[in-house]
């Protein structure tokens, strides 16, 4: 079905647990702390009934049903594109790119485990008999179904990194039993986003050494199930559109989510008990995201370029030869980003379940990319607006008779009107000035991975390893023979988890025997 806004705000009073600082919300569809937020994703599903809008927005299933392309499984490079472009619409709408959890970044992050179910319960310990791999199924249908919002949490709590067994005591969720009914765990999962706004959270571990087979726990949960409270971080909302454009629209409210001997049913759970498949999955899962990720920070880098220009065209710097120089490195720190977009598309592979998937290391590279440039990219934006970045009058003293004349003088520009100038001024100031923006930047730093955690993790791909292809031909050049009965970590890494990361220049390799 395509779900209503209506529908979704009266899901939300379900009596789930949730804090927003030192306030306990009792409603999160109407608490003022909560409603703005509520309010975009209401009106996120709303947007998909509007029949204009039918074509970018959604697509008729095999059955013959109308669906949310959040939903859609892309199996060619084109499907790929048109999925890509109803993310753009998405990101463009809300907030310029500025909600990283819209429902349709929330849920992409289920395909890995659609697209391949059956590794997550051979792999599993502790759970035979409980088709894990049948749940994952059956819970995938019944979210299409039913357009839920599921919201993942992976990250375990910080650790004594001096203590080697820090990891192995730490407060993170654990199973303290497992029943008939299902497992009962107690602890925390320490960092997710727009939790509060979402059906149901989705449970998972990024392997960290140390962490005990009662850690590893993948599978979903309702958000209002008994024993679960969402402690959202203080908001940082502005109640006022004038002023705050973007910054009045809403918080995703990351959060921390607590767990008192939570009995999550066998239905929910999707692999418990192997810290040997959590090395290997984690990442993969996150893949769709953070291909989602790099889309979404191609946006940010336009927007940015373009109030970059507005601006200058507004101060009549434009045309100076130094500021079209300054302009052009933010004209092409986009599209440097949105190539990587392009190029992971174009170089794309087919996965274990058909789907075709974008190059990995292609939009790890553009991310890597993002995140290197963009702090000095923002720095380049303020320095050309000048004082205009901070300083305009309010909305009130704008409309001060007294004030007004020296306030239009003081603002004219050399396109458009005064106001026009304030308009731009306070866009600048909420993305890159306040606690809001700052929020946002915070989160793009951390999103998945933080900058040294991905370059880390994108060097443990089979790829790049010392019997990947970059190392393969340049071992040509040199004449040396490679011993393909030896031990490596790219012959010892599971083939389920290799055939995730196959991408153009794995094809072009030639085989290695995987050690027995």
């Amino acid at each position: 079905m395509l779900r209503t806004g209506e529908h979704y705000l009266k899901s939300l009073n379900d009596g789930r647990d949730v804090w927003v600082g030192d306030t306990k919300v009792d409603n999160v569809a109407t608490h003022p702390l909560t409603r703005d937020y509520a309010q975009r994703t209401a009106e996120f599903f709303d947007l998909h009934r509007r029949p204009d809008l039918q074509d970018e927005l959604t697509f008729v299933d095999e059955k013959g049903v109308r669906r949310s392309m959040m939903w859609f499984l892309h199996r060619s490079k084109d499907d790929l594109v048109r999925k890509r472009k109803y993310l753009e619409f998405i990101m463009r709408h809300f907030v310029a790119a500025s909600m990283p959890r819209t429902p349709d970044a929330q849920n992409y992050m289920l395909v890995t485990y659609i697209d391949d179910p059956e590794p997550w319960e051979k792999a599993s310990i502790g759970a035979d008999g409980h088709g894990l791999a049948d749940n994952i199924r059956n819970f995938w249908h019944f979210a299409v179904e039913n357009d839920l919002v599921v919201a993942p949490h992976f990250v375990d709590p910080q650790a004594d990194r001096s203590d080697p067994d820090a990891h192995a005591t730490s407060p993170a969720l654990r199973i303290v039993k497992t029943t008939d009914e299902g497992i009962v765990v107690n602890g925390v999962k320490a960092i997710g986003t727009a939790s509060a706004f979402a059906d149901y959270l989705h449970l998972g571990v990024f392997f960290r050494p140390g962490a005990k087979g009662d850690q590893i726990i993948y599978g979903v949960c309702p958000a209002n199930l008994k024993g679960i409270t969402i402690v959202c971080r203080g908001s940082v909302v502005s109640d006022d559109p004038v002023e705050h454009p973007l910054a009045s629209q809403g918080d995703e409210l990351d959060s921390t989510i607590l767990f008192d001997n939570v009995l999550i049913p066998w239905k929910y759970v999707f692999h418990i008990g192997n810290p040997d498949h959590a090395k290997l999955y984690p990442q993969r899962v996150f893949d769709w995201g953070h291909y989602y990720a790099l889309v979404r920070q191609a946006v940010r880098a336009e927007l940015l370029a373009g109030l970059a220009i507005l601006m200058c065209e507004h101060l009549g710097t434009f045309k100076i030869d130094a500021v079209q120089t300054r302009l052009a490195k933010l004209i092409g720190f986009q599209q440097s980003t949105f190539a990587h977009v392009l190029a992971s598309e174009d170089q794309g592979f087919h996965t274990p379940g058909g789907l075709y998937k974008p190059d990995i290391q292609l939009f790890n590279w553009g991310r890597v990319y993002f995140l290197s440039h963009m702090g000095s990219m923002i720095d380049e934006l303020l320095d050309l607006c000048g004082r205009s970045a901070i300083m305009f009058p309010t909305e009130q003293q704008w409309h001060n008779p007294q004030m007004r004349p020296w306030l239009e003088k003081l603002n004219k520009g050399a396109f458009g009107e005064p106001y026009d100038r304030i308009k731009i001024a306070r866009v600048i100031r909420d993305l890159y000035l306040t606690d809001w923006g700052g929020r946002i930047s915070m989160f793009e730093n951390f999103n998945g991975t933080p900058l040294a955690t991905l370059l880390s993790l994108t060097m443990k791909r089979a790829e790049f390893t010392g019997t990947g292809p970059f190392a393969e031909f340049a071992r040509k050049i040199c004449g040396i023979e490679i011993r393909r009965d030896g031990p490596s970590e790219y012959n010892t890494t599971a083939d389920y988890a290799r055939a995730q990361d196959a991408g153009r220049r794995e094809s072009k390799r030639v085989p290695v025997q995987a050690a027995e």
